[in-house]
């Protein structure tokens, strides 16, 4: 995966500032900024891990998009860890987590991006099922082999591998 630039991970990193700045403001609060990491794979433009109050984004992702990932999701991200120290375990995209987004961040909470990932460089393998082809990842295909059993969310039938 090639390096993200030194420029891009700071602008990331400011607005990670700028949204605790907004989050303290408006809540009446001090939240401790997160580590930020810029490591995540696979189809997911980012994730928060709670326990560490970490942040992880997927630097090819934000790098084909970044006006959008920036305004979107960072605070995304963000407002995850935010429930979790407000509120702790809740549904990952719950009452809790659409307030922060709606109320704290002014965004609309939508649960999932809508980035083309085509070109991630993402290996897959070939099943198929009733519908036709899908295209599974390696770590899924490595689950099948385990045993698992996945289902065409069109169909619902077993997908086979080709």
């Amino acid at each position: 995966m090639a390096a993200l630039s030194l420029e891009l991970q700071q602008h990331l990193l400011a607005r990670v500032s700028e949204c605790y700045r907004v989050a303290n403001r408006r809540l009446n609060t001090s939240f401790t900024e997160p580590t930020v990491l810029f490591n995540q794979r696979g189809k997911i433009a980012g994730c928060a891990l709670l326990q560490t109050n970490t942040l992880r984004f997927h630097p090819l992702i934000y790098q084909q998009n970044q006006q959008h990932f920036i305004e979107h999701v960072v605070p995304h991200e963000i407002a995850h860890l935010l429930v979790w120290q407000l509120y702790g375990k809740t549904p990952p995209h719950g009452k809790a987590w659409q307030q922060i987004m709606t109320q704290i961040f002014e965004l609309p909470p939508l649960r999932t991006h809508q980035y083309d990932v085509g070109d991630l460089g993402i290996k897959t393998i070939a099943y198929t099922c009733a519908c036709g082809d899908i295209r599974l990842t390696i770590r899924r295909h490595n689950k099948v082999l385990k045993g698992a059993q996945y289902c065409c969310r069109v169909c619902n039938g077993t997908l086979q591998q080709k």
